[in-house]
């Protein structure tokens, strides 16, 4: 009796498609890849300081 179990192949196949799946550039998420959000400067850091003060 053959059973066929996530991730191993079933009957017949001699692939393992979520292995496959696994290292396909495509598929690949990583930190690399992500840009991050642009830093303020000293004077964007001021006169937001100062708008939040003046707000209620």
């Amino acid at each position: 009796m053959q059973y066929a179990i996530a991730g191993y192949p079933a009957s017949g196949c001699s692939t393992n498609y979520l292995t496959k799946i696994q290292h396909l550039p495509a598929y690949r998420r990583t930190s690399a890849s992500f840009t991050p959000p642009p830093r303020k400067g000293i004077w964007e850091k001021i006169i937001e300081a100062l708008t939040r003060r003046i707000e209620p």
